[in-house]
């Protein structure tokens, strides 16, 4: 081959050898092997739209012990009776309650007996009605409590216990000697034409009121008569 010829193709020789460079990836450590290969993009679960829709969390548990059950044969029947029970008053209990009841609608009040005669076990349950609603349910607003809430609150106002004044154990009511009346009198009462108060027709009938400041509604007998004896079963 002619020399001149050899001149002419060294050019194209070396611009086809830088071309063919350009296209194959060098081996620097900044190259991505994978520069050749297909990209897949992550795969995703679809998701449910919540937009709108409230998610309710469990309710909590209620942290108050519900009411004791009453086991007591006789707490049990005053449980179930609606009216209060005067059988179990003593006999000069009885005629005391009947005779202060006619003083005070003769003199123009209104006399509603609220309770009488309780046993000991029914006694201790009203207790424990007044400590759970008092004590632990009044302003419990835990949402796991409302339920028992509202069962305690339909007892104590059942019962008509009143928030001042807790039912004790040892109590008159147990030994048949006391009752609980709300009696209303007139401003002016008369009886036979002369003026008479509340506590004036209680002393005449032979009753009294032990605690007027903290339970006006409480009447018991003036005398100390015989103390119902109580038995267990």
């Amino acid at each position: 081959m002619p020399v001149r010829r050899l001149f002419c193709l060294l050019p194209c020789l070396a611009i086809c050898t830088l071309v063919a460079a350009a296209a194959v990836p060098g081996n620097d450590d900044t190259t991505d092997p994978t520069w050749n290969l297909p990209v897949l993009e992550r795969a995703t679960i679809p998701q449910p739209d919540l937009t709108g829709i409230e998610i309710a969390s469990p309710a909590p548990n209620c942290s108050v012990a519900p009411l004791p059950e009453i086991v007591d044969a006789e707490a049990v029947r005053f449980e179930n009776e609606d009216g209060p029970d005067t059988g179990g008053l003593l006999p000069a209990m009885a005629q005391a309650l009947e005779k202060f009841r006619k003083l005070v609608t003769s003199a123009g009040g209104t006399f509603d007996l609220k309770s009488a005669y309780r046993p000991l076990a029914y006694q201790e349950h009203l207790q424990q009605v007044w400590f759970k609603w008092m004590r632990e349910l009044r302003f419990n607003r835990q949402p796991g409590c409302q339920a028992l809430r509202a069962q305690v609150k339909e007892e104590f106002d059942r019962h008509k216990l009143m928030p001042t004044q807790m039912p004790v154990t040892d109590s008159d009511h147990t030994r048949g000697i006391a009752f609980d009346a709300a009696v209303l009198m007139p401003r002016l009462a008369r009886l036979k034409r002369r003026r008479v108060s509340l506590d004036r027709l209680a002393l005449q009938a032979g009753l009294r009121r032990p605690d007027i400041r903290h339970d006006p509604v409480h009447f018991k007998l003036a005398i100390n008569p015989t103390v119902r004896t109580q038995t267990s079963e």
